[in-house]
């Protein structure tokens, strides 16, 4: 199984091929479509190797923004929580459904150079494959990292509960914030459960969580607001949720779904 699944326009080859190689140099195992062997059928094997991959870097361009192809890899990925985008041409207009996706600008397809957007990109890979990128400084890759998923007064990547009562009865939101800006989780009530899916997006200085969320008891997608308005910790919160008080607090993997 591979870390990371490269899509990008045929244009693109050239850069495709040297991020694949960048990335193998850091230790991570990469396939893209070069590893189709002949004979092989081709959508197969891709939905295949997409599905496997532990993060999907999509390498945004004016040709691939064009192609039915990476858009639908693109989709598949984001579906999944696994989306990683990247450019190398500033003021590129993507798709409506990804413009709301923070996308690495890369100068170079040297990732040893330590500008930050390139340190992100890497943070967010170590993140989404468990593994962390060899010959490159962990101190600055580290520190992306814990940005993006510890710290006081923040909501950022991992896995929160919101917990709140009301007439009598409970509920809990288990819910994984990804680091494409993506959520999945579950909502379970006294008497059912749900699957939920959407986005989120955490404003530190209005202290607000913004949530997009489809599943449940409602049809469509619902936007939903969480105003913090204590911190009783680095990771529990006293919260408005959908104008109803609750509390928000990060979980470990392995209580997720639990109550």
């Amino acid at each position: 199984m591979a870390d990371i699944f490269i899509s990008y326009a045929r244009e693109d080859v050239v850069r495709a091929q040297a991020l694949a190689e960048a990335f193998v140099a850091l230790g991570w195992l990469v396939w893209w479509d070069d590893s189709i062997r002949a004979g092989a059928p081709f959508d197969e094997v891709i939905d295949q190797q997409l599905d496997a991959a532990s993060c999907v870097v999509v390498i945004w361009s004016t040709a691939s923004v064009a192609s039915n192809w990476v858009r639908a890899e693109a989709s598949a990925a984001d579906e999944q929580g696994k989306l990683v985008p990247v450019s190398f041409e500033h003021d590129l207009r993507l798709p409506v459904r990804f413009r709301q996706l923070r996308v690495a600008q890369l100068t170079s397809t040297d990732l040893q150079e330590p500008a930050n957007d390139t340190l992100q990109l890497l943070a967010d890979i170590a993140v989404l494959t468990g593994k962390q990128p060899s010959g490159v400084d962990q101190t600055s890759v580290q520190r992306r990292i814990r940005q993006r998923s510890s710290g006081a007064n923040l909501v950022t990547v991992g896995n929160w509960r919101i917990t709140l009562h009301f007439l009598g009865a409970r509920a809990i939101y288990d819910l994984t914030f990804h680091p494409n800006s993506t959520v999945t989780g579950t909502a379970k009530w006294t008497i059912s459960r749900a699957n939920l899916a959407g986005r989120w997006l955490f404003d530190p200085a209005e202290q607000v969580l913004h949530l997009e969320l489809s599943g449940g008891l409602q049809q469509g997608t619902r936007a939903i607001p969480v105003k913090i308005s204590r911190w009783r910790t680095a990771d529990v919160a006293d919260c408005k949720f959908d104008h109803r008080r609750a509390r928000l607090e990060r979980i470990t993997p392995s209580s997720l779904g639990f109550s």
